[in-house]
């Protein structure tokens, strides 16, 4: 793929537009593993292998895919176009003397490369995947993958769910992913949100988009609706706008050091109690060391609890 080549659906001719790789270094015949976009839920792309997801590059956030932080790259130029006649996006060099090209090479990785005249060599410069979280679903529903978990296992539990099979879980295996926790009770009952933050959002096939909706409004579509599980801002750009929200199984979330969006998880009144309490345990520390002649710019954080979690008492 060349630069300001196309890659997506045309939804007028029905052509689509994709990446494919060779079946091997010796054999250019086509395999069946595709880099394309998917126009459904809320428009993402993947790395498939046939129709199952190997790899996921996020939903569009306005810059950039969700998962693509290097996207933002000076280097780079990025284009996404969708409207009622096509979805594409187009990659190109912000100076046009450098040639480069992305393809999906023989070891089913997507490289983008430039051309060095010189050397008369393509020298790469991105690669993906390349992580253990990369991999599609790497921990199961409901969980988030961190790779900068270096001491403990990469896969946890979003708030408020626990593994479905501890003993697999013990065994540094979180396909299985994580279920609910017993004896929760949900919507109605002082139920509220924990933000999970710097986080790639879960997979947003099935998601719900409303583009029109302030930050506020998201948070309350997303409350009164007993389904939604949660909810993330849907471009990123002037401080964020639009809404996400998610109504079923919280697919493929990883954790990014210092990029990525913050998800909102819905949890039971049980677990946003436990939060509140760490939380001022933990401004007791802080506030002790305040006054032990430690940096003051640690008092924000007492406000901050107000921006990360909301509750709402359906009894009033």
């Amino acid at each position: 793929m060349l630069p300001f080549m196309k890659l997506g659906p045309d939804r007028r001719s029905k052509l689509n537009r994709f990446l494919t790789s060779w079946k091997s270094q010796d054999d250019p015949g086509i395999s069946n593993y595709s880099y394309r976009t998917d126009p459904s839920g809320f428009s993402q792309a993947f790395l498939y292998k046939g129709q199952a997801p190997r790899w996921r590059a996020g939903s569009w956030i306005g810059e950039r895919w969700s998962g693509l932080p290097e996207m933002t790259n000076f280097i780079f130029n990025v284009s996404f176009v969708n409207n009622q006649d096509e979805l594409f996006i187009v990659y190109g060099m912000t100076k046009e003397s450098i040639f480069s090209r992305m393809i999906l090479d023989e070891s089913r990785t997507l490289v983008l490369s430039r051309w060095h005249d010189q050397g008369q060599q393509w020298i790469t410069f991105w690669t993906g995947p390349k992580e253990e979280c990369d991999k599609y679903g790497k921990c199961g529903a409901n969980s988030n993958c961190d790779p900068f978990n270096t001491s403990k296992f990469e896969c946890m539990c979003l708030p408020g769910y626990e593994p479905k099979s501890p003993h697999d879980w013990h065994l540094r295996d979180g396909s299985g992913g994580c279920v609910r926790k017993s004896g929760v009770s949900m919507c109605g009952n002082g139920d509220g949100f924990v933000k999970v933050a710097h986080v790639k959002v879960p997979d947003s096939s099935k998601a719900h988009v409303n583009m029109n909706f302030s930050w506020k409004a998201c948070q309350q579509e997303c409350l009164r609706n007993c389904s939604c599980k949660a909810y993330a801002k849907a471009d990123k750009r002037w401080g964020g706008f639009g809404c996400v929200t998610w109504h079923g199984d919280l697919m493929d979330t990883r954790t990014f050091s210092n990029a990525g969006q913050d998800l909102y998880v819905r949890v039971d009144a049980i677990v946003l109690g436990m939060w509140f309490i760490s939380f001022s345990l933990q401004v007791k520390i802080i506030f002790h060391s305040i006054r032990l002649g430690w940096h003051s710019s640690f008092i924000p954080l007492f406000f901050y609890f107000y921006l990360i979690i909301m509750h709402y008492d359906y009894s009033t």
